[in-house]
């Protein structure tokens, strides 16, 4: 081994020296913190109740948001209905579009389904008939509204289940019933399992939905969610004569924006009619574009709230950092003097200022963490602290700290090492 190569591997691995000069600066900052409490406790305050404050605000925010969205799609705001005509001057569709034949088809439930925004998508089928159920020589009747439909168009409804299970869309003559034909047809009797004749064909009842709460919602309003018997539109299409697409069911994103959704939606139906617009788009677009809004508005209020109380926070760390230079003075001479360089007195200082901050945070998340459990027991709220609101917590902390300790730790290592010496 030659000379040069020896004395190369005597030097120390640039990583390794990186990493010691980290750890010791870090243990330097522990030792100035533990030297001075009540000035680090000072210090550490604003994180403390910057990061408190603000991960709080942001958990309870996705609680709200979280809930937010399950009230929404439980009403129905996030329901569209496209019908085969075109919408009059109030916005309703034309009578006459449930009779006669149909202008949408399968291929707009596909490409539909395709738009960004939309997470379910069904076609509806309008099955005329009455519904019989022949028990003992006698026959009871119900004049229900008889739709065939997939699954999801089934799911969208936003009335829950009552008893039974929703039939899956490549099942045959099964058909599910709302409360009020279920009333008609069987009383108080058992309904799961028996028989009811809907045109000439006979259909297995394998559930029965519970009453709508009549919030008034765009589901309950255009098909009368208490009369409906579903059945699967895939046998409807097959074994009852003129069925057809006489509705298309849509249920939305609701944090996608409205407007964007139904201008995509009108294009691609355009698209696929060669420019004829006859069908119409039924949305309660006005409470959908609020709920966006307001989630919107909540967002930008919270992003306000975190600049300004982490800004504040800062300036009190840089603050604390520039006296705890001017206390440091002789230290900060004799480290020189006995060779420290000045960026070895700059990363001493940088590593302490990220240090205070990164405590803080982290005292601030569990005294978070804690105010989310009080919250959630004493309240109806229910906040969600997230694995990535931590890491985000802590990001920003350590940002906070790099940059607001960058004045304190450049003026300790411009210090003239004489004159930091003479100071007193």
């Amino acid at each position: 081994m030659s000379m040069d190569s020896h004395l190369r591997s005597l030097k120390p691995d640039p990583v390794r020296r990186l990493a010691t000069a980290v750890s010791e600066n870090v243990l330097s900052a522990f030792r100035s913190l533990r030297l001075n409490p009540l000035r680090s406790a000072l210090t550490m305050s604003g994180i403390i109740v910057g990061v408190m404050a603000i991960v709080t605000i942001v958990a309870v925010l996705q609680g709200v948001k979280a809930e937010l969205g399950k009230q929404v799609e439980g009403l129905g705001a996030n329901l569209v209905l496209i019908v085969p005509s075109k919408l009059d001057e109030n916005g309703q569709p034309n009578p006459a579009s449930l009779i006669g034949i149909s202008s949408l088809t399968e291929d707009d439930v596909q490409k539909l389904g395709q738009v960004p925004g939309v997470e379910k998508i069904s076609p509806v089928a309008i099955v005329s008939g009455e519904v019989d159920y022949i028990a003992d020589g006698k026959t009871k009747t119900s004049n229900p509204f008889v739709v065939g439909t997939n699954k999801a168009g089934v799911v969208m409804n936003p009335t829950p289940m009552a008893e039974g299970r929703y039939f899956e869309d490549n099942e045959r003559f099964v058909c599910l019933l709302a409360s009020k034909p279920r009333q008609e047809l069987f009383g108080t009797g058992p309904a799961l399992g028996k028989m009811v004749r809907i045109q000439n064909h006979d259909w297995k009842v394998i559930g029965v939905l519970n009453r709508p709460n009549g919030d008034g919602s765009l589901g309950a309003t255009m098909m009368g969610l208490n009369t409906l018997v579903y059945v699967p539109i895939d046998t409807a299409r097959a074994e009852i004569p003129g069925c057809q697409v006489n509705r298309i069911a849509l249920q939305t994103d609701y944090k996608h924006p409205a407007e964007k959704m139904i201008d995509a939606m009108t294009k691609t139906l355009m698209d696929l009619h060669h420019g004829k617009e006859d069908f119409g788009i039924i949305t309660q677009k006005r409470g959908l574009a609020l709920v966006i809004r307001i989630l919107q508005l909540a967002e930008q209020l919270l992003v306000l709230l975190a600049a300004i109380s982490l800004f504040v926070a800062g300036i009190g760390i840089m603050n604390i950092m520039l006296v705890t230079v001017t206390e440091r003075t002789r230290e900060i001479g004799i480290r020189k003097t006995v060779g420290a360089r000045r960026s070895d007195i700059f990363v001493q200082f940088l590593v302490e200022s990220m240090t205070v901050s990164l405590l803080g945070g982290g005292v601030g998340l569990v005294l978070s963490s804690g105010v989310c459990v009080l919250i959630a027991h004493i309240s109806l709220l229910t906040p969600v602290l997230t694995l990535p609101l931590v890491i985000l917590a802590l990001g920003v902390c350590t940002v906070v700290g790099m940059v607001f300790g960058v004045t304190p730790a450049v003026r300790a290592s411009r210090l003239s090492p004489i004159e930091a010496l003479r100071h007193e």
